[in-house]
Parts: structure tokens; sequence; C-alpha cells
């Protein structure tokens, strides 16, 4: 299994309440696991995976300090990542685990 350890560090302006950035082209494979952090554990924030055709593959709203979730969910091409509702400006990490087999 190949890891794709992409951190996102940024600062989330709230006024703006959004951030968003693409991954490198995924040859095909099978989206394991995704954590995103925020720097603070009361920070809340949503956060959205998006297909190069803008079909939302997965979303999850009002999480607080972490979003840690596995899953088996088949990805391809570049994915668009966004947090946004970020009650705070900090920085987040974004991980994902991909089996590129």
């Amino acid at each position: 299994m190949l890891i794709l350890k992409e951190p996102v560090i940024k600062v989330v302006d709230v006024s703006l309440g959004a951030y968003s950035s693409n991954t490198r082209k995924i040859n095909g494979g099978i989206l394991l696991h995704v954590v995103v952090q925020a720097t603070t554990s009361s920070t809340t924030f949503d956060f959205s995976i998006t297909d190069e055709s803008g079909i939302v593959i997965k979303s999850w709203t009002a999480n607080t300090g972490e979003l840690n979730e596995e899953m088996y969910t088949p990805v391809s091409g570049i994915l668009t990542l966004d947090i946004s509702n970020s009650s705070r400006d900090e920085s987040f990490n974004i991980y994902f685990g991909i089996d590129e087999s």
C-alpha cells in the first residue's frame, strides 16, 4: 500500500471561511484513510473531497479538532480538498492513505 502523505499546512482565513488544495494525480486506487487535524482541538470545520469532474466524493460537516475516518472509496485523477467554515485562523494537516497497487 502506498501512503500518500500530503500535508496541507495553511492558515485558513475565517473571514473567507475556506481553503482549497489539490492532490497530485492519482493513477487509480482506493482511498482507505483520511485524517484532517486542526491545530486547536476545539476548532470546528467542514471538509470535503471532490474529483476532477466536480463530483463530491465525500463530505463531513461540523468536525471538532480532528476528522479521522477509515473508508473504502475508489479514486483517480486530481482530487480537490476543501476545508470550510473553520471557526479559527490556523494551520491544518491533511493525511491520506491510498492503496495504488
